[in-house]
């Protein structure tokens, strides 16, 4: 009796040793991934976009950082991204100058999508702020532009 005690004992410590491992293990290797959205002039979805992001986190199990860029946003997108804030969901807003954009308006009047230059340079510059850092897996996603859209995990 007292060996089968001992044998089983010595399985429950080694299975609690790989269990242990495998959490210390995976909590170094785990980043988060942060998602900075810009959010134009047309943008109708954002609470849907919102929603989604924080659903998916919660299906993954595993945190996301969520960054709104003002890039001439409407009062309405900027109120739901702002009571989104308010009900204690982890979503920060920059401004992002339109002046500080490399594309101009096109022939229509509408302003062009952001090219791969300014892209970085939207990256670079919030890494400079401290809003996003080199460990975080940036995904860059402009709303108004519906390729990008694809970048959105559903």
């Amino acid at each position: 009796m007292e060996l089968i005690l001992l044998i089983i004992g010595c399985y429950a410590i080694a299975a609690l040793f790989v269990h242990l491992a495998f959490w210390i293990g995976r909590r170094r290797s785990r980043s988060e991934k942060h998602y900075v959205l810009i959010a134009g002039q047309t943008q109708k979805n954002m609470e849907w976009y919102l929603r989604m992001l924080h659903a998916f986190s919660r299906w993954i199990g595993r945190d996301i950082r969520l960054t709104v860029v003002d890039d001439g946003a409407s009062k309405e997108t900027l109120a739901i991204v702002e009571r989104w804030k308010r009900s204690g969901r982890q979503v920060q807003i920059h401004a992002y100058a339109m002046e500080d954009r490399m594309q101009g308006d096109d022939a229509s009047g509408k302003r062009s999508q952001i090219s791969r230059g300014t892209a970085l340079h939207l990256l670079w510059m919030l890494q400079a702020e401290g809003i996003v850092s080199e460990l975080d897996h940036a995904v860059l996603v402009d709303l108004q532009n519906p390729a990008d859209l694809s970048k959105m995990p559903f």
